[in-house]
């Protein structure tokens, strides 16, 4: 069922997942399209919480475990009637308050898809292959059935028939941290790599599957972001960033494979 809220203008939950964000954290929560803040630090260790001192009261803690894990724990916490989910390194396109103001209105729907451009540099983004339009739930409903799902990319689950695909308000991803700006950002894949290298390892995959993961995966992501998604149209940055997206899908398969290599070994 939904939750029962006060009949005010007061609408918009924005929740914020953070962990060393002081480069980003303050342009996000001084945007204007939320009516109330939700922001869950993972214990961060630079400057963010000081950054955040005037929002204290719409500050909590809680240990990283997974993504959805960590976004459930915020959902917790919210009273309002719609929710809003953005990362530290994103906002939305111009004029987006008033758009989203007018789509909270609609009382048959119950979340909104919004695309995402995930920019490699200032003004440049990836328009092709798997990174645009990067389609992103990120604007729902809060309901106490809809959770979220999956260690990485966790995703809201909401039937589909319920939610509507939004084209004039767009994401905008930072390049600050992007994992496909140079070859040298991939390593920042390694955290991701790790999780969700552990989270198949306890699958029902073999050995031999993992094995044979490492090379297939790393290919077939490749030519379907590269070819079939057409990110040859980004030229050389699309090129880069197919070969990083594979490699990334391979090394999960590499890393899974010789966590179940050491288990075997320490029986």
């Amino acid at each position: 069922m939904s939750i029962a809220f006060n009949k005010d203008e007061k609408n918009i939950d924005l929740i914020i997942i953070v962990h060393n964000e002081e480069k980003n954290i303050l342009n996000i929560v001084n945007k204007t399209y939320y009516d109330n803040l939700i922001i869950l630090d993972s214990f961060s260790d630079d400057s963010t919480i000081e950054k955040l001192k005037l929002f204290k009261n719409k500050l909590y803690f809680k240990k990283f475990n997974d993504f959805s894990s960590q976004r459930n724990y915020a959902l917790s916490k919210s009273n309002l009637n719609w929710i809003l989910v953005l990362d530290a390194d994103e906002e939305l396109t111009e004029g987006a308050e008033k758009r989203i103001r007018e789509l909270v209105k609609n009382k048959n729907v119950d979340g909104y898809w919004f695309p995402r451009r995930n920019y490699i540099n200032d003004k440049t983004y990836l328009k092709y292959g798997y990174f645009y339009p990067d389609w992103q739930l990120r604007l729902f409903r809060n309901h106490r059935g809809y959770k979220y799902s999956g260690v990485i990319h966790a995703q809201i689950q909401i039937p589909e028939k319920k939610t509507r695909f939004i084209k004039d308000v767009e994401i905008l991803h930072s390049s600050l941290r992007s994992k496909y700006s140079s070859w040298l950002a991939f390593f920042r894949l390694k955290n991701y790599i790790n999780i969700e290298g552990n989270d198949i390892v306890k699958s029902e995959r073999t050995t031999v599957t993992l094995f044979s993961g490492i090379i297939l995966e790393t290919a077939r992501h490749f030519f379907r972001c590269f070819y079939r998604k057409q990110g040859y149209l980004d030229g050389y940055n699309g090129f880069r960033a197919a070969v990083i997206y594979g490699m990334y899908q391979g090394s999960i398969q590499m890393y899974a494979f010789f966590i179940r290599l050491r288990k075997v070994f320490i029986r």
